[in-house]
């Protein structure tokens, strides 16, 4: 072998050997290492390889905050949040607070970690999920309907933008999965002592086309829990009233009682039923949704 091929040789295994080197410090790939070597490894160890603070290049996607929106009567972008309190199922389930928690478990992801998440950070901003969905988890004392306390139900409301169609003017399919699967988890986590659940079945029926620029209702509950297994089905709903992001030059004006689920004109556009199941390694999985 002559000298110029030993010294190529040489040169690429070295290329090799820091290209090793700094893909391995990689947040993402470490976590993908530490999974592979099993639940022994516990969550701290998840916690070290992820960055706590990170400063990306560009800017990452977020929902629109309530200093963004403007009231109506400005013309510009609706106040979600204000329209969202006039729900007549909202206010009940306020109203109820006992038996059902309010939260917005994606503002709750740390910021570094959810411009890496698919829904709280891929899918949010102007256009796509307008807002942080709101989500309501009833209680385990409310839990009566199937005799176990483990067992929960959740109320989802959310606004999907016309930046998330399929075929021009209808929201992908794949979208409705997506949120079908995020609040699937959510309510299945109370029957879990991780709080944890991956997806080992998810069926989907759509019955409608769903509509952009509208507000959503994604009703979920527990219908059976066996040991590490949950079950949920749910169905999801589009309410009446049309809510562009920008308005148009009229501005917007609605009758209120269409923002009632059972409105005329509200389309129930899809129903699905999963099952869960809490991993064994659930332990060395990094937490989510510090709410």
């Amino acid at each position: 072998m002559s000298g110029l091929q030993q010294a190529t040789r040489r040169l690429l295994r070295q290329s090799m050997t820091t290209a090793t080197k700094v893909s391995a410090s990689t947040p993402l790939i470490l976590i993908a290492r530490l999974h592979q070597q099993g639940p022994s490894r516990s969550a701290v160890v998840h916690e070290q390889a992820l960055p706590q603070t990170q400063a990306p290049s560009v800017e990452a996607p977020s929902f629109l905050s309530r200093a963004q929106q403007k009231p109506l009567q400005n013309k510009s972008t609706p106040d979600f949040d204000a329209i969202i309190s006039q729900m007549p199922l909202v206010q009940s389930l306020r109203a109820s607070h006992d038996s059902y928690k309010e939260s917005r478990p994606h503002l709750a992801i740390p910021p570094a970690m959810r411009q890496h998440h698919f829904v709280g950070g891929s899918l949010a901003g102007a256009g796509k999920l307008t807002l942080a969905p709101y989500m309501w988890t009833s209680s385990p004392k409310s839990n009566k309907s199937i005799g176990n306390s483990k067992a929960s139900s959740v109320v989802s409301v959310f606004h999907i933008g016309r930046d998330l169609c399929g075929h021009p003017g209808f929201v992908h399919g794949g979208l409705l999965s997506v949120l079908f699967d995020e609040v699937f988890a959510r309510c299945v986590s109370a029957a879990f002592p991780s709080g944890l659940g991956m997806t080992a079945n998810l069926n989907v029926d759509f019955r409608k086309p769903a509509l952009p620029d509208h507000l959503y209702v994604l009703q979920a509950e527990t219908v059976k829990v066996e040991g590490r297994k949950a079950w949920v089905q749910g169905r999801m709903t589009y309410l009446p009233v049309h809510l562009p992001v920008q308005s148009e030059a009229q501005g917007i004006a609605f009758d209120s009682a269409l923002l009632k689920e059972d409105a005329e004109g509200a389309t129930m556009v899809s129903e699905a039923k999963a099952l869960f199941i809490e991993p064994k390694f659930a332990d060395s999985m990094v937490s989510v949704y510090r709410t």
